[in-house]
């Protein structure tokens, strides 16, 4: 008895393997949203911008996969799926370019000179600053390698003006910061030290903030280079503590 040939319907086949292509990428794409909204819901201190930013691009790369897949399967519904299915001649191998890491500087560490700045030693920070954006590039660079990527992968204009943003803003925030520090500091720096100098001398210079005894009374100076003016007498002295009263032992 001679078997019937199998008949294949091609159409229904070419769909199901593009609804099973769809359903795959699909798959995919919902599990990395998953990720990038668990790591956007954690603390802002605790989230990872390179992690979202890749996150991101893969996301829109497989979205662009799966409209591609359903442009091709309206294709296929209309009668194209000769021309969409065959398989197209496999090219060569593109030669991509090798990344140019100094290998020294993923085992470098440079911390921040435990100094104070003066016009002397400002060279040190600004070198401090650009040997530590070559380790950042460089370890970014590794980041990348150890993801299989290549130095000729195109990304998004998004992605990149993340990269951007992140690191205006970042510039812009400590700048202003340091400018609070900075006010903060001076602020502190031009307040009046508080010194004892004895019992006050007509013959000594006084500066804002010292203290002094004369008759018995203690005194604060309250104006600089103050010389020559007794406590009492004039501007620039403020009665802290008052004599007292003496006691009856010093009329025995």
């Amino acid at each position: 008895m001679t078997k019937r040939p199998i008949i294949v319907d091609q159409r229904a086949s070419d769909l199901a393997k593009v609804d099973s292509e769809i359903a795959r990428l699909g798959k995919q794409i919902a599990e990395k949203q998953a990720l990038f909204k668990a790591d956007t819901d954690k603390h802002a201190l605790d989230q990872s911008m390179e992690m979202q930013s890749r996150l991101k691009t893969e996301i829109d790369t497989i979205d662009g996969l799966i409209g591609q897949l359903r442009d091709k399967r309206f294709k296929i519904e209309i009668g194209e799926a000769s021309e969409i299915i065959a398989p197209k001649p496999k090219a060569s191998p593109v030669q991509h370019r090798a990344w140019e890491i100094d290998e020294t500087l993923l085992r470098k560490q440079v911390k921040y000179p435990s100094v104070v700045r003066t016009d002397d030693n400002h060279d040190t920070f600004a070198q401090g600053l650009l040997d530590l954006v070559e380790i950042c590039v460089a370890q970014t660079m590794d980041n990348f390698r150890k993801d299989g990527l290549h130095p000729d992968t195109r990304i998004g204009l998004d992605f990149a003006c993340t990269n951007i943003g992140v690191s205006r803003a970042q510039f812009i925030w400590l700048g202003e910061r340091c400018k609070a520090l900075e006010a903060r500091v001076k602020e502190l720096e031009e307040r009046p030290a508080t010194q004892y100098r004895g019992v006050w001398a007509n013959e000594e210079t006084y500066k804002r903030g010292d203290m002094i005894t004369h008759g018995g009374s203690t005194w604060h100076c309250e104006l600089d280079a103050s010389r020559g003016v007794r406590p009492g007498d004039g501007v620039g002295w403020r009665l802290m503590v008052k004599k007292g009263r003496d006691g009856r032992d010093a009329t025995r």
